[in-house]
């Protein structure tokens, strides 16, 4: 009986001693996070490029070396997003995510419309007066409705075999992400 009783007394020590540890690691790891990552390497409304494909380097964890990568950090208070990236592909998609890296939306290259990568994120303000008089630039976008004000966008392109190497650095050094001025008449 006193055996069992030093044990579970030894497993509640312990069981507390990693709780601390924990606690105490925990603001070493919330500076960490893709957003904080983003900003010391990437300036807003700018594609940067984090890993081209073939490399298993970059800033971002566990990435698919197929895979080129290029991301953009925007604040819709300023502007709505402009996202737009031009090429014949096997495959590419964008995604849309918030400062906590929760994904607010994603699309490819198969469910775009014409298979052509541009989109215009807008707050629900924005996108009310754009649906009021939209101008042309907007007729082939996906245009995205977010009450989230600031993310970023993560644009990857598979890079099928190394013949398509050059048209993948070109499609992620090509492609546009700044601030959406919409043109009238």
């Amino acid at each position: 009986m006193n055996r069992s009783f030093y044990v579970l007394a030894l497993a509640f020590v312990l069981a507390g001693i990693v709780h601390i540890l924990i606690i105490l690691l925990i603001p070493n790891y919330a500076t960490k996070d893709a957003w904080t990552k983003l900003a010391g390497v990437a300036e807003p409304w700018k594609f940067s490029i984090l890993s081209q494909p073939g490399s298993e380097t970059g800033i971002l964890p566990l990435v698919d070396p197929a895979f080129g990568t290029a991301a953009c950090r925007y604040d819709l208070n300023e502007a709505p997003l402009w996202v737009s990236a031009g090429g014949n592909l096997p495959f590419w998609s964008v995604a849309i995510f918030d400062r906590q890296g929760r994904n607010i939306y994603s699309f490819n290259d198969r469910t775009a419309i014409e298979r052509e990568m541009l989109l215009i994120v807008l707050d629900p303000v924005q996108m009310a007066q754009l649906r009021k008089n939209p101008p042309k630039e907007t007729e082939k976008a996906v245009l995205v409705e977010s009450s989230v004000k600031q993310g970023f966008v993560l644009v990857r392109a598979l890079q099928e075999n190394p013949s398509w190497s050059a048209e993948v650095r070109r499609f992620l050094r090509e492609a546009q992400c700044k601030r959406f001025e919409a043109r009238s008449g």
